[in-house]
């Protein structure tokens, strides 16, 4: 329940083997301050506490997501995109539709009326939507001219267009946050991901990012690497040499696992090891993939009562995933009536409630197992954790990177918590001046 991962010593665990075989044994004085962390780690829990607990996750994740003051919009500007990627919105590749004034103005009514006295966070999709940077620009400049508190934006763009002209506006619109995607070294992604003519793309992307990182941009930029089974060999030294070419400035790069021929695809048991790999190989962390992280809030917009997506034509729609598909609209802004197909959003919040699932109440990765994708959930594919299958390794990873933090404490003289103070510590979350970064 509380996601801790603890270190005991050789007399501390063989009292957890006498523990689990008979609780009583927490009455016989054996180190106190050990039996005051179990219970505060909620390890050792009194009869019918477990259901309390889920009882306050359940309500917290709830208050979270009914609760939700501030709205979160994606917003589509137009759903046409420059590159011809077979694993992108299929449905709606068609589509060049670019938002009309119209459409601007019924939209900016229903952000305000959405958003009340909260703050408003946008993240521009599409498509592509550098191809429609004057209505982001319009739509940017209108909100924070009629007073709405935009707090901050993240555009999700392929790169290709991202030239120093709209680099340049990038601050003044509140974008703070720019995802890029590549799909390997330059001869995979160009085989992957090429505009509509066939030419390639690695080159200008890359050359945009140069510009982007070495502009008064303020933000960070997240590289994202698609991965599959045709490339998950390429990943490592690609991120090494980019890493090396953005050393000092705010880039991260990661893997995801893309979604194409099924016969390509990682499934999760196949992602998870490949990502134990990453880290046994090349020591590299994946977020989230090495030690679950305790999901209280729920992890997607499509789970929080005000957050939306908007397509170019109004449409809106709980799940960015869902863009392009008319039966998964709720509603539109041109209408009266912005919101009008109510039963969705019940789906996709209260229908995939893992805490109402009898099923996932009784599974000992309830809370961590992050069973939230409502999409996945309503369609029954894959929604059990990796954790299931990895637990053990992943443990073990954790506890690596945790030696290794000790390690560089040790070398710097700095202070950090030894087994042999207590016989006990705890791993994760760690309460050391040295943070795992996980």
């Amino acid at each position: 329940m509380s996601n801790c991962l603890l270190q005991v010593d050789e007399p501390h665990y063989r009292f957890l083997q006498q523990l689990e075989m008979e609780p009583s044994v927490a009455d016989n004085g054996f180190d106190t301050s050990f039996i005051s962390l179990l219970k505060a780690k909620h390890i050792l829990v009194e009869p019918g506490e477990n259901e309390k607990l889920l009882m306050f996750k359940q309500y917290k994740k709830n208050c979270n997501c009914y609760g939700q003051k501030d709205l979160s919009l994606t917003i589509c500007p137009t759903l046409a995109c420059n590159f011809d990627c077979s694993y992108c919105f299929e449905n709606s590749q068609h589509d060049t539709t670019v938002m009309s004034e119209e459409t601007i103005e019924n939209l900016l009514a229903f952000i305000r009326k959405k958003s009340g006295a909260g703050n408003i966070h946008i993240d521009w999709y599409g498509g592509e939507p550098t191809l429609a940077f004057d209505t982001v620009e319009l739509i940017s400049n209108k909100m924070l001219a009629k007073g709405m508190k935009l707090h901050d934006a993240q555009m999700t763009t392929n790169g290709f267009l991202l030239d120093i002209k709209k680099i340049k506006a990038l601050n003044d619109l509140k974008i703070n946050s720019i995802q890029i995607t590549l799909d390997g070294p330059k001869t995979v992604h160009d085989r992957r991901r090429k505009l509509h003519d066939g030419r390639p793309t690695f080159e200008k992307v890359l050359a945009n990012i140069d510009q982007l990182m070495s502009s008064s941009y303020k933000g960070k930029c997240d590289i994202r690497v698609n991965i599959d089974k045709n490339n998950r060999e390429c990943f490592p030294a690609l991120r090494e040499k980019l890493m090396k070419r953005y050393k000092g400035k705010k880039v991260t790069v990661y893997p995801a696992r893309v979604k194409g021929e099924e016969s390509s695809t990682l499934n999760t048991g196949e992602w998870a090891k490949y990502c134990l790999g990453l880290y046994e190989k090349y020591g590299i962390i994946t977020k989230h993939m090495l030690y679950p992280k305790s999901n209280d809030t729920g992890l997607c917009i499509a789970h929080f009562t005000n957050s939306f997506v908007s397509g170019p034509s109004g449409e809106l729609y709980k799940c960015w995933e869902d863009v392009g598909m008319r039966e998964k609209t709720i509603g539109n802004v041109n209408s009266d009536e912005p919101l009008s197909n109510h039963e969705l959003p019940v789906l996709y919040t209260v229908g995939t409630d893992q805490y109402a699932n009898e099923e996932c109440r009784k599974c000992c990765f309830l809370p961590i197992c992050k069973n939230a994708c409502p999409r996945k959930q309503l369609s029954k594919t894959e929604t059990c954790t990796h954790f299931k299958q990895y637990i053990v390794q992943c443990m073990e990873s954790t506890y690596d990177i945790f030696k290794t933090a000790e390690t560089s404490c040790d070398l710097l003289n700095k202070p950090f918590e030894t087994l042999e103070n207590k016989g006990y510590r705890i791993i994760y979350p760690s309460d050391n001046e040295q943070k795992l970064l996980l």
